[in-house]
């Protein structure tokens, strides 16, 4: 399992090199991928989540986990584009006196690994999900062992939306 992990790492770090830099239409559209999932998913991932918990009902998932997920998706969606624009700064003394310009820019880290406690399984991989696939970073995800069909089923369905280079 440790081997499948650092080859699918790798497949990830060398895309997401090979990608540099992101283009906003490629992040809006995972954006996009992602919100599609949520919906499409948003019965069967009530029903799992009510069978690891033994019981759970449908419209707590749907408050708790799928629509702040959404709702976090929308709003990454929306204010990407400016979060990604780059900031002049005062550059330090001397280096302004004799001209210099300073810049922050932001700039995606690559892959990010999110690891979802068992309380709110959709929530807690997606909600960080809307500022890892809005930054232009690559995602693994370790769901809780404690909701096993969770799990399951966004192994079912994560592939059906992303490249394993996207999210695995």
């Amino acid at each position: 399992m440790t081997d499948q992990m650092q080859a699918v790492l790798q497949k990830q770090k060398a895309a997401f090199t090979a990608a540099l830099p992101e283009p906003m239409s490629v992040r809006r559209d995972r954006i996009d991928r992602a919100i599609a999932l949520l919906i499409d998913y948003k019965d069967e991932f009530a029903k799992a989540v009510s069978a690891d918990f033994g019981h759970r009902s449908t419209e707590q998932t749907l408050m708790t986990d799928i629509m702040p997920s959404v709702s976090a998706m929308k709003h990454a969606k929306k204010h990407f584009e400016s979060w990604a624009k780059g900031e002049r700064r005062k550059p330090t003394f001397p280096l302004g006196l004799i001209g210099a310009k300073a810049e922050v820019i932001y700039q995606p880290k690559g892959v990010v690994g999110v690891i979802a406690p068992w309380n709110f399984p959709v929530g807690m991989v997606m909600v960080p999900m809307a500022g890892i696939l809005a930054a232009g970073n690559r995602a693994m995800v370790k769901p809780s062992e404690y909701t096993e069909r969770v799990a399951d089923l966004f192994a079912e369905a994560v592939p059906k939306y992303f490249a394993e280079e996207e999210m695995a």
